[in-house]
């Protein structure tokens, strides 16, 4: 059984507007509010005054990338309690134990799978 995911807000912090979309459009399909971030810059600004429930991080991201988005969420107090969850379409078994090594709480390589997805994050956050 799903648990009430309406008090979720989902940080998704995407650079391509397609992939952005794709998260969004499922999300939105639990009623899981998402606000969204083109850059890690950006997310950072955001998180200043938004505390989400959990930050879908890309990667690959324009700039500063998502590893060290990660390092910037953690060297703040503040910032070090949200789930993070990364996400690349330069997939690897070795990006993913890196991923988690680097305190990312979960892993997932694109395309996302749109059957599976909120379920997974679900398992993630429980």
């Amino acid at each position: 059984m799903m648990p009430d995911l309406q008090n979720w807000n989902v940080l998704l912090v995407e650079d391509e507007v397609d992939a952005q979309d794709v998260v969004t459009s499922i999300l939105h399909q639990y009623n899981i509010e998402v606000t969204s971030a083109y850059t890690a810059e950006d997310a950072l600004a955001l998180m200043q005054y938004y505390r989400p429930t959990l930050a879908i991080i890309d990667l690959a991201l324009p700039n500063m990338d998502g590893w060290q988005l990660l390092s910037e969420m953690q060297a703040n107090p503040e910032l070090a309690q949200i789930p993070a969850i990364a996400m690349t379409a330069y997939h690897s078994t070795h990006v993913a134990q890196e991923a988690i090594a680097a305190g990312f709480v979960a892993y997932f390589p694109k395309p996302i799978n749109a059957h599976t997805f909120v379920e997974d994050l679900v398992n993630v956050l429980s």
